[in-house]
């Protein structure tokens, strides 16, 4: 059994404000700061960014104001801007893709290479300079995983630059940094929790350690969505801690169809990737259990049966109703119907193999056949 975390974790409320401790400890003289666009008009991260710049006057400040996920093209021209400013530590605060963006910059600027000649696995690569990540959203994991996602656009395919190296030195989590989030994102990021957690309890890659960390990952996070108050500091530290478990969970295991599909959909579609997740993950868990699988039983902590295929049942009838509460969609926002289910499948398929390999039970192209139309 291989189990790896890599990252020192700070979580609670006003740690954001204690960042400069954060930096000096990690000898950083000239920080560059990479920051969320929609973060400038909330009062905290003003104060926040305000103490960071008055105990470095010379920090690098960057806005990343790009829509959507990362391109490797964005990653390119961003760590430019970087490289002429020489930091010597970078400081990234906002959601996902901006501290994806912060893992991308910090490995660039000690490897001076094309952006999308690391894409993938890349292999002797130099260490890039310290990376703090400050999650102004809560659901992603990217603030403690060495994943960074980009886009290629020529292959229409998340790709992501996926090294060790890129572990974040440390990650400071502070709710009161989410709390200015419109509530769909805070629902669509607490979702790819939930995804992450079941995706890796199923895989077949599994750990018992792995599974320490998906079962707390996701009763944390659906407890705090059922519980429908994601208004409170308290609900979001669960978040916190539920997205660090999920994503520790996933990085010692893999993942499942659910992520893949959510990968395949946010690209095609432009959903954004929790919510993607959350479309598919009901109906792989059921399909699953409709194939033998009764595990999830774990994963449910209030089951009144001792038999695990009625606790799954009942924890799959709880899916429902948190879906009826959250308003999760289906396809056909999205442009599908009966009519191309086939394509789809096929398409989502072949391009999925590796994930929808790692599913407990056998997963096929019928299978997302299954799946997709009883989502149309």
């Amino acid at each position: 059994m291989n189990f790896f975390l890599s990252t020192d974790i700070i979580i609670g409320v006003n740690e954001a404000m204690r960042l400069i401790d954060s930096i000096r400890q990690l000898a950083i003289s000239r920080p560059g700061i990479i920051y969320d666009a929609n973060l400038a008009g909330s009062f905290y991260f003003q104060d926040v960014l305000k103490n960071i710049t008055s105990a470095f006057e010379n920090c690098v400040l960057y806005c990343n104001d790009f829509n959507g996920e990362p391109t490797y093209a964005h990653l390119e021209k961003t760590s430019e801007f970087f490289r002429q400013h020489k930091p010597d530590g970078l400081v990234a605060i906002g959601g996902g893709s901006t501290l994806d963006l912060g893992k991308g910059v910090a490995l660039l600027m000690t490897n001076p290479v094309p952006a999308l000649s690391l894409k993938g696995f890349p292999e002797n690569v130099n260490d890039p300079v310290p990376l703090i990540t400050v999650p102004s959203i809560l659901g992603s994991g990217a603030e403690v995983s060495y994943n960074a996602v980009f886009i290629d656009e020529n292959e229409g395919r998340k790709l992501g630059i996926n090294s060790r190296r890129n572990f974040p030195k440390k990650s400071v989590i502070d709710p009161l940094l989410s709390m200015t989030a419109p509530m769909e994102s805070v629902i669509s990021t607490a979702m790819d929790s939930l995804v992450h957690c079941i995706d890796s309890f199923g895989s077949i890659r599994h750990s018992p350690l792995s599974r320490i960390f998906s079962v707390e990952g996701f009763q944390r996070t659906f407890y705090a969505l059922q519980q429908g108050q994601l208004d409170r500091a308290e609900a979001r530290l669960d978040l916190a801690l539920g997205s660090i478990c999920g994503t520790v969970a996933l990085m010692n295991s893999g993942d499942g169809p659910t992520n893949g599909f959510a990968y395949y959909l946010g690209v095609k579609q432009k959903v954004p990737h929790g919510l993607a997740g959350a479309i598919f993950l009901k109906e792989v868990m059921r399909y699953n259990f409709d194939h033998g699988y009764d595990k999830y039983a774990l994963l449910n902590p209030m089951r009144s049966s001792p038999s695990p295929k009625d606790a799954t049942q009942e924890l799959l009838e709880e899916m429902d109703e948190l879906y009826r509460q959250l308003d999760i969609p289906n396809l056909v926002p999205y442009g599908y119907a009966k009519g191309n289910v086939a394509e789809l499948a096929k398409n989502a398929s072949e391009a999925l193999k590796g994930s929808f390999a790692g599913n407990p039970v056998a997963f096929t192209e019928e299978s997302a056949r299954y799946i997709i139309n009883n989502l149309t």
